[in-house]
């Protein structure tokens, strides 16, 4: 750390604080606390910005440690691998000068190294089919989930029909969880990096992520999306499994790919706030919309939309 001032204590326990009560809250109420789960990094990662990377991580030692006798070893180990991995490596990352793109995909990728190496020990340890509980965990919430709407007064075809959904819906993320895991992961990280931003505004200097109208996923990239489409058709046991979570992660490459077009026409063309707020509700709420700015930014690689016009000679 720079120093054992009281201004860096004081920091040290206001970014501990925050984050617990982040993640209690998250922990405590399954569905509201979902919003403030996604920002559980943030305090010890604007204070390891401020501060140091020693500040990061010692925020989340004691966050740990202070977990233990009030949420359980279970909930310690989710903040960790959830939270407490990014917490410290976004940090690191952006002080040896890396740009938020970089940042954000080794800081993800030493997570889930970290995950994976976790769960084998575990799954070794314990003697257990990894694969085979988050299965059972799965099928349980959907249970859970079916048996709540049944109490609300859901009856008869209606509940029968959603149970089906359900059932539909719990089949597939037991295919891609892992790819869940991924863009769960990438999308913690893009958040609170970039709230990190806006709240380094009065720092001395603020993180240099570049401008996100500009972003553009490597062309070779594509390959990697065809390959994946055609491994899909393959008799091989796993392979479409694996194909399937690969095209997962690709495609949520090419969504922001698209974003960033949208953001540059938005831009270009002076769109009104009210509009662009207006079209990212609508984003958020039809999933085939996601899908159009998914393609978009796949098109984007014939098209180059972004690509400044010379301007013709009449």
């Amino acid at each position: 750390m720079k120093s054992l001032s009281p201004g860096l204590w004081l920091e040290m326990v206001k970014g501990s604080v925050i984050t617990l009560a982040l993640f209690l809250a998250y922990v405590s109420f399954p569905l509201l606390g979902m919003f403030p789960g996604l920002f559980v990094p943030l305090p010890g990662m604007y204070f390891a910005y401020k501060r140091g990377n020693m500040v990061g991580a010692a925020i989340v030692a004691v966050c740990v440690v202070a977990m233990l006798p009030v949420a359980g070893m279970a909930a310690a180990i989710i903040y960790l691998l959830q939270c407490g991995i990014l917490t410290i490596a976004i940090p690191l990352f952006l002080s040896r000068g890396w740009g938020g793109a970089r940042s954000i995909a080794v800081s993800v990728a030493l997570n889930l190294l970290v995950i994976v190496l976790f769960a084998a020990a575990f799954a070794a340890s314990q003697g257990v089919d990894l694969h085979g509980q988050v299965l059972k965990g799965i099928s349980s919430s959907i249970t859970q989930t079916a048996t709540l709407y049944e109490k609300s007064g859901l009856t008869g075809e209606e509940l029968q029909a959603f149970k089906t959904a359900m059932e539909q819906a719990g089949a597939l993320i037991g295919r891609i969880y892992p790819a869940l895991l991924v863009v769960s992961l990438s999308t913690i990280a893009g958040l609170n990096l970039w709230l990190l931003v806006q709240l380094a505004i009065r720092l001395p200097t603020r993180p240099a992520l570049g401008d996100f109208i500009r972003f553009k996923l490597p062309e070779q990239l594509i390959w990697v999306v065809i390959a994946a489409g055609f491994s899909m058709l393959l008799p091989l046991w796993g392979a479409s499994e694996v194909a399937l979570n690969v095209l997962i992660v690709i495609l949520s490459l090419y969504f922001l790919q698209g974003l960033a077009v949208i953001s540059w026409f938005f831009k270009r063309f002076a769109v009104p706030g009210l509009m662009r707020a207006v079209f990212y509700v609508l984003l958020a709420l039809q999933p085939y919309l996601a899908v159009v700015v998914a393609a978009l930014g796949i098109f984007d690689l014939w098209g180059d939309f972004r690509a400044p016009r010379q301007p013709k000679n009449l």
